[in-house]
Order: structure tokens, then C-alpha cells, then sequence
């Protein structure tokens, strides 16, 4: 009777180590658990293909102004980034590069959304070319890409470090000299600290 009491005891207390064990994974996960900052730009410009003013100075006027909007959807969880590399081309591909602008690095709390200005010289470009093309209502494609590294503050310290990019985006550019606002798909690389955590408690069960 002893030992059929025993068996009893023992396999309640391996149910409720494993209910325990899955419970502190579940809890583990979604208190770790991040969520990417989504990314678009916005007030794409080049004074220099606006159509509406021909004036020598705006024609003359060879800046790219841009606004790069960052959004942080997490409600408990904090966003730091690095420097923000935008590289920017001119035509259906990354041959002919205009050069790049660069973004100080800084804190996005949680739940908050960044509205970060940026302009760019532009030294080398056919502006004639492109000048033409938006005169005949046709439209000039730009082409930019994204780069930082953001970690994540998870209640009082800051996981690891993620790449967190944007290649190859498209932008058209009218006789406006403005392109429309675009969402730019970020890619978040690396397998991250709260899967890892999830799957090594899974294993230990």
C-alpha cells in the first residue's frame, strides 16, 4: 500500500515540476518576448525636380531632404539604436550611389514613435536626365537602403544586440520633386535572447 502511495506522490510531483517548468517558460517568453520597430520615410524632396519652381536657386538647390519615421509598438519594452546609416541611389538599381546620411543613435522608450530629419548633398548625379524624365511626366526612381543595430531594454537592462536593416527600397520621385510616403520592410537578424531561453527550458523537459 506504501509503495503504490509512493508511486502516486512521485508522479504528482514530476506532473506539477513539469506543469511548473512550463508555466516559467510560458511566463519567461512572453515577459522577453520583442517585437521589431517598424520604419518609413516620409517628406522625400529634391527642390531641384520641382517642376512648380524655376527659379536658379531651386534648380541649383541639389539637397535630399527626407524625414525617417521609427515606431516602437511595444508596450513594456524600451528601443536603443545605433548610429542609422541611410545609403541612397539614383536609377533601377545600386550602381550609381548618391552617398549616404547618417542618424545619431539614441532611446525610444516604449509605445513612442521618432520623427528623425535628414538631408544629403548630392555631389554626382545626371540632373539634366532626370530633369527631363519628370518634365515628360514620367517619374525618377531612387532607391535607399537602412542600417543600424537596436537592442532591447527588458525592464531594467538591455539584451543583445540585432541587425536591423532595409535593402533596396524603391522610391519615386514626380515633377513635385516629392515621392509619396513609404513603408519600409526592416529585417531584424538573429535568433534573439527570449526563443533561446524558451527553447532551452522546452529541452530541459
Amino acid at each position: 500500500m506504501s509503495d503504490h502511495g509512493s508511486s502516486h506522490t512521485c508522479c504528482f510531483r514530476c506532473t506539477k515540476f513539469i506543469l511548473t517548468a512550463g508555466l516559467t517558460a510560458l511566463f519567461v517568453w512572453l515577459s522577453l518576448r520583442t517585437t521589431k520597430p517598424s520604419c518609413s520615410l516620409h517628406n522625400f524632396y529634391l527642390p531641384a525636380l520641382n517642376l512648380s519652381d524655376n527659379s536658379n536657386t531651386t534648380r541649383s538647390n541639389h539637397t535630399l531632404y527626407f524625414q525617417l519615421n521609427l515606431n516602437n509598438k511595444m508596450k513594456d519594452k524600451g528601443v536603443r539604436y545605433d548610429e542609422i546609416m541611410l545609403r541612397f541611389y539614383y536609377g533601377t538599381n545600386t550602381s550609381i550611389p548618391l552617398g549616404n546620411s547618417t542618424i545619431n543613435g539614441f532611446y525610444q522608450g516604449h509605445d513612442k514613435k521618432a520623427k528623425k530629419k535628414g538631408k544629403l548633398e548630392i555631389q554626382k548625379m545626371a540632373w539634366d536626365a532626370a530633369l527631363k524624365n519628370v518634365t515628360n511626366t514620367s517619374k525618377v526612381v531612387f532607391r535607399v537602403d537602412v542600417a543600424t543595430r537596436v537592442s532591447y531594454k527588458i525592464i531594467f537592462w538591455f539584451g543583445k544586440k540585432h541587425n536591423f536593416t532595409v535593402e533596396n527600397r524603391t522610391l519615386e520621385v514626380d515633377s513635385t520633386g516629392k515621392s509619396s510616403a513609404q513603408q519600409l520592410h526592416c529585417y531584424l537578424m538573429g535568433l534573439g535572447f527570449p526563443l533561446i531561453v524558451l527553447v532551452s527550458l522546452i529541452l530541459l523537459l
